[in-house]
């Protein structure tokens, strides 16, 4: 008869036991391997519905956020402009007091010139401090509103959102037009500069700020000028009242772009240094 093989070694040790445990520790590798896979590949929908509903959630409190804190700066900005309206009209008053005094010594044709632009400067002037006296109780209102909401999430008045930069493409102009800038939003519009100033202006103010009126002037007079109204997420209904205003009264062409976000527009591409 014939021996039948064995795994034992000369000394009699079989192998088979090691042999028997190392498959499976290899087969529950291969397992977990799996199982991990599987888990991974799921979509996000599908692992943690709590987990995704919390992630939109922190979106939707971030957006509000940004939102809270432009709406305060802006709030913030016509309150500044309205004390600062004041102090322009005593400033016109005593010119006009000190011009009175001097134009005795002058012709009577200039001085009555001289007088009537003065006054018409006070006028509008007046005009525009009317309508800011007007607004002001609810621009304190939102003030305080947004004050407290800030408060209440314990975020800083000061916190600054990141700035929103203005690519050219899509704006629809060219390398000659000449682009003059109007950022629309909740309770008026801002005369954006090449400096990167701003003129603030009131929805009420729209119609009788010079400022403004002096804007479209020079785009209707400027050949291949073109204003471009940057509208804010709450904007559009001022950019309808102003946009409706300057092309039926200054026949001037303009265009349009939404800006997303609440932070600071930057125009570093339009204005190269």
């Amino acid at each position: 008869m014939s021996r039948r093989s064995s795994s034992a070694g000369p000394g009699g040790v079989s192998l088979f036991p090691f042999l028997s445990i190392l498959a499976s520790i290899i087969g529950i590798l291969t397992l977990m391997i799996s199982l991990v896979s599987n888990i991974q590949d799921q979509p996000p929908a599908e692992r943690d519905p709590e987990e995704a509903k919390r992630a939109a959630e922190h979106q939707k409190v971030q957006a509000d956020i940004r939102r809270r804190r432009a709406e305060l700066a802006r709030v913030e900005a016509e309150l500044a402009k309205r004390d600062g309206a004041f102090v322009e009209l005593e400033e016109l008053e005593d010119r006009r007091v000190l011009l009175r005094r001097k134009l005795p010594d002058a012709a009577e044709a200039p001085a009555k010139n001289a007088d009537a632009l003065l006054q018409k400067q006070v006028e509008n002037l007046l005009d525009g401090i009317a309508a800011l006296k007007k607004e002001r109780p609810s621009l304190e209102a939102k003030l305080a509103e947004l004050r407290a909401e800030l408060a209440r999430r314990k975020i800083k008045p000061d916190a600054v959102p990141p700035p929103v930069q203005i690519r050219p493409g899509g704006s629809g102009i060219t390398r000659n037009t000449k682009a003059i800038f109007i950022e629309c939003h909740a309770s008026g519009v801002n005369i954006l500069g090449r400096d990167g100033s701003r003129v603030p202006v009131s929805s009420a103010s729209i119609q009788t700020e010079p400022a403004l009126s002096k804007v479209m002037n020079d785009a209707k007079s400027a050949r291949d000028s073109m204003v471009i109204f940057l509208i804010r997420s709450n904007g559009h209904w001022t950019y309808q009242n102003v946009a409706g205003w300057a092309e039926s009264t200054f026949q001037i062409r303009t265009g349009k772009l939404p800006i997303p976000g609440s932070g600071a527009i930057d125009l570093s591409l339009f204005f190269p240094k």
